[in-house]
């Protein structure tokens, strides 16, 4: 069946059938390992070794799909570095058409950052966010008992296990920490044969699983989904190889999530209502600049019972209307499906107009905060866990579009919704308030900028202020 899927485009990588599985593995191993620091995956650090992470995950994927058990080869560097080189130059069959349109920056520009962001970022941060989301407890929800149930190990058990491999691949900790503790640091790891499992695929059902989600052209996995980011070890009865360890971080964070709330809508929904509007709100609660927080306020719009956004935090004079999403972009816009750009283009709008209903209700009285604030100093961000990345200028031509057909809406109007209101990634905002650091001076310094009301994402990186408490 394999043979008939494969497609002219691919012909570069048969040549990967030649190699063992173990050499091609271990090259990825070892060219990830070099852009490991010991807290993160160092972009400075790839560019340097002119290797890209997302480029070694690809090879990894190719090199299981492209592999014989005949084969008797080691993989020598020549031909990792110019398969590399060839699929760096693939060019999507999306792109063509995005140039075509005239809509390329914002159709790469997509593209790019669901490829890329996933493997960015301190990874402590993302153990922290995931530590409080399958730890969360309250009398509606047992995250602890609904994780256990499902995948039959304790949350704590993954977290330790994905720092420990983290640490002991990384080239940093080799340079630095004696190869007898990081022998140490590795073993404990691996003491745990439950969540080694859990981790773990073996080969054929990884190319099952990767024949399953690109039938018609499994090159299309190189800006797709990896099988890697669920399960980063690739088993079988006498090997165990992690081509890109660091993968083991998102594995049990927003992977594991996916996992658990795979074909349960309702658990989806409980833990968006119940576990991130909460961590929104205890995390945005510990900024020292902040003066007043409310959870959602419940009131009343004629005989509608009606409630605000799920957090509202007052700093001075100024106040944001904070309203989650718990989205996952779909593997569509990985194939620039332009329905499902589409459709993501119309929920963000709608995202939007429901936070500037809410902030025009407080304006018009329905409810109270902790003292009047004006409208120019009242700000909006759609705070979703992953983003789709689709266009911000069409998604505030669409909120135009939606509000037009209801009211007539000013140009004044039309600005304000542009420069106060935002969609940004949970990331985002939590690489910013974990080092105690305010996103509002952000806000207030691109509001006379129509170039950056546009932005995918603002950031900060100050350290000066320190670190939330809870995340000391």
């Amino acid at each position: 069946m394999e043979e008939n899927l494969v497609h002219s485009s691919l012909d570069f990588l048969k040549v990967l059938e030649r190699f063992t599985l173990e050499s091609k593995l271990l090259a990825c191993q070892k060219y990830s390992s070099r852009i490991m620091t010991c807290s993160q995956v160092d972009m400075v650090k790839a560019y340097e070794e002119n290797i890209m992470p997302w480029e070694i995950e690809a090879f990894a994927a190719y090199s299981i799909v492209y592999d014989t058990n005949d084969a008797t080869e080691e993989l020598d560097g020549k031909t990792f570095a110019d398969t590399i080189t060839l699929i760096r130059n693939y060019w999507h069959s999306g792109l063509i058409t995005a140039e075509e349109n005239g809509e390329y920056p914002e159709a790469f520009m997509m593209i790019s950052a669901l490829q890329q962001f996933p493997v960015q970022g301190v990874f402590l941060q993302k153990l922290y966010r995931y530590h409080y989301f399958f730890t969360f407890q309250n009398d509606r929800l047992d995250m602890r008992k609904v994780f256990f149930d499902k995948m039959g190990v304790n949350y704590e058990q993954l977290e330790e296990f994905a720092f420990l491999v983290f640490l002991g691949f990384s080239k940093e900790a080799q340079d630095t920490i004696p190869p007898i503790e990081l022998q140490k640091v590795l073993t404990k790891a691996f003491k745990d044969k439950d969540v080694l499992h859990l981790l773990s695929i073996g080969k054929e059902e990884y190319r099952k699983q990767l024949f399953s989600l690109y039938a018609d052209n499994i090159i299309d996995q190189y800006y797709g989904l990896k099988i890697q980011y669920l399960y980063p070890f690739i088993s079988g009865q006498d090997f165990t190889y992690i081509p890109s360890p660091y993968l083991v971080v998102n594995a049990v964070t927003e992977s594991m999530l996916n996992r658990i709330t795979l074909r349960d809508n309702k658990l989806r929904r409980e833990i968006g209502k119940e576990v991130i509007e909460s961590y929104l709100y205890d995390i945005v609660g510990q900024l020292d600049t902040i003066s007043w927080i409310s959870p959602e306020i419940a009131y009343k719009k004629g005989k509608a019972n009606l409630l605000t956004s799920d957090v509202i935090a007052a700093e001075g004079d100024a106040v944001i209307f904070y309203d989650t999403k718990a989205i996952t972009p779909s593997l569509k816009l990985r194939k620039f499906d332009a329905a499902e750009i589409e459709d993501d283009i119309k929920i963000y709008a709608e995202d939007v107009i429901q936070i500037y209903n809410q902030i025009n209700n407080y304006l018009d009285g329905l409810f109270q905060m902790d003292k009047a604030y004006s409208k120019e100093n009242i700000y909006g961000i759609v705070v979703v866990l992953e983003d789709a990345v689709v266009s911000r200028k069409k998604v505030y031509e669409k909120v135009c579009n939606i509000l037009q057909d209801a009211v007539n809406v000013s140009e004044e109007e039309k600005n304000y919704i542009c420069s106060h209101i935002k969609i940004l990634p949970l990331r985002a905002i939590e690489c910013m308030i974990l080092q105690n650091t305010s996103i509002l001076p952000e806000l207030k310094e691109q509001l006379d900028k129509p170039e950056k009301w546009y932005y995918y994402t603002y950031t900060n990186t100050t350290t000066e202020n320190g670190i939330i408490s809870s995340y000391a």
